[in-house]
């Protein structure tokens, strides 16, 4: 952002002393001095207002970040606990998510970003007992490597009890869900 601050409008040898100054200088130096005062004030709130900070939770607001370089960054997890029925996988709680079942789980899925914009979700699931379904909207399309996935039906029966990693990946807003499982059961 270019600054509109113009200190070069400021007569800094003026008024003159020991000598009869015209009025006008004087008028048109705090003139110019008001104007540079209210462009550094527009200035200043512009920056406040914009600043991505690091003190605050700041939001990018959706905003499309180019070239960037990430080093040592990681991901927030989102902890479900141990629960059965219908589980809730909100996007905005992050890309990874957890649940250990205590009976069968029935997903849905909210706030995936706008069309175009591709989101993803792994959900790290510990199924305590083979009898725990999962059970998925019929807009998800599963992969051929899902265990206990036949792709005729939308509930998921694992072989073995234990911990299984899915991915789940929307490119148009949640209107198509793609499913395909992370590995085979972690032992």
């Amino acid at each position: 952002m270019a600054s509109n601050i113009e200190p070069s409008n400021i007569d800094g040898s003026y008024p003159v002393a020991g000598q009869d100054n015209s009025s006008q200088g004087m008028r048109d130096n705090f003139s110019a001095i008001k104007t540079n005062f209210t462009e550094a004030k527009n200035e200043i709130v512009d920056l406040q207002n914009d600043k991505a900070s690091t003190n605050a939770e700041s939001d990018f607001s959706d905003n499309i970040v180019k070239r960037a370089i990430l080093k040592d960054n990681s991901e927030t997890v989102y902890v479900h606990g141990t629960d059965g029925g219908t589980i809730t996988l909100n996007h905005e709680n992050g890309h990874y998510q957890t649940l250990t079942t205590n009976a069968s789980v029935t997903l849905n899925f909210i706030n995936f970003p706008l069309n175009l914009m591709l989101a993803r979700i792994i959900l790290d699931i510990t199924f305590n007992s083979t009898a725990d379904t999962l059970t998925i909207p019929s807009s998800v399309l599963v992969a051929g490597n899902v265990s206990g996935g036949d792709g005729s039906s939308d509930t998921i029966t694992v072989p073995t009890s234990g911990r299984y990693l899915y991915e789940f990946m929307s490119p148009d807003g949640g209107a198509t869900i793609l499913m395909h499982q992370l590995g085979n059961n972690y032992i």
